[in-house]
């Protein structure tokens, strides 16, 4: 039980406000908080289980030596040094009050209860953060974890456990060396939600497009999903980047990437199988500068022309999240 009353200023009778045909984080932040809050990206040195050998090497195929970082903030600086300058800069930028403190690169639940604590009382340490964020893999969500999590609740911070989990296949999860199941996910979501935390929320992302996939597989990868208790969602698109295992595999011919208008059709047929209470964080990847090789539609700057067409295709084709779900009595 919270030792205060939670208030939230939408409901799910709402139908998502109607304001999309999907339900945008830009949707839920302004109705929790009353605007648009940005991320700041946090780097805090950890690794992971599938690179440092306790379960596998060499990381995901996918991802790169920063572990995917956003390169925003510099990861010899302390937490609170990186928190500092992100605020100074999104708020003169954006003219913003309120920030989520993301903790992104490789697994951010991958080390001593007392160690993490450091670090994520670093990470909220001005009141302007509101929503801590932090990147982990369902594997690394221990019970005593999710207890150091309800700390950061009992503050009435709002705390999104982002889990990776890319597809609902075993058979890909071994492909791209994630060194987890599936199972592993459901079971990390289990625990999380049993707390019955409003303010303890489960952030799933999934990569469409892997290495031996069919439509098909993808789309019962969202059918699964929509089996599960979370509450957000990201979806990418596969992303070959410069030094990754996956780099000499499609340089060789033998991975391809998914072409724009083909992401499109999967992604609206993926959202709509996907319950309309979940929060569709982002549909997108993008390459940072010079590290994209494939696909070309994704390199950076070119997310709003996706989004165009995106939004375009759901329209024509009356196209909204949930959609292809049977109604809720």
């Amino acid at each position: 039980m919270l030792p205060f009353k939670v208030e939230f200023r939408y409901t799910l009778k709402v139908n998502i406000c109607m304001l999309s045909r999907y339900y945008t984080l830009k949707q839920y932040l302004q109705n929790r908080f009353g605007e648009k809050l940005h991320r700041v990206t946090l780097e805090g040195g950890f690794t992971c289980p599938n690179r440092d050998g306790t379960k596998a090497v060499g990381g995901c195929t996918f991802c790169t030596d920063d572990g995917s970082s956003s390169g925003a903030r510099n990861p010899a600086h302390t937490i609170s040094a990186q928190l500092a300058d992100g605020i100074e800069k999104q708020g003169k930028r954006f003219g913003i009050n309120q920030f989520i403190a993301y903790l992104q690169s490789f697994t951010n639940t991958y080390a001593d209860v007392d160690y993490l604590r450091t670090i994520y009382n670093q990470a909220v340490s001005d009141e302007r953060v509101k929503v801590l964020a932090i990147g982990s893999r369902p594997d690394c969500v221990p019970d005593k974890v999710i207890d150091l999590f309800e700390e950061y609740t009992a503050r009435g911070l709002e705390l999104w456990v982002d889990i990776g989990v890319q597809s609902s296949h075993n058979k890909t999860l071994d492909l791209i060396n994630r060194a987890h199941t599936y199972e592993d996910f459901t079971d990390a979501v289990k625990r999380i939600k049993a707390r019955k935390n409003p303010l303890l929320r489960v952030c799933t992302h999934v990569i469409l497009g892997l290495p031996e996939e069919t439509p098909e597989m993808m789309l019962k990868t969202a059918e699964s999903l929509a089996e599960q208790d979370i509450d957000d969602l990201k979806i990418h698109q596969l992303c070959i980047f410069k030094g990754t295992a996956m780099e000499i595999d499609y340089l060789n011919g033998d991975l391809s990437v998914i072409e724009r208008d083909e992401y499109i059709k999967i992604l609206a047929d993926f959202i709509a199988r996907i319950p309309e209470k979940v929060v569709i964080q982002r549909v997108m990847g993008e390459g940072k500068v010079g590290e994209l090789i494939a696909p070309e539609w994704a390199d950076h700057g070119m997310k709003q022309k996706f989004l165009h067409e995106f939004h375009k295709y759901l329209d024509e084709n009356d196209i909204r999240q949930g959609g292809l779900m049977a109604p809720l009595p």
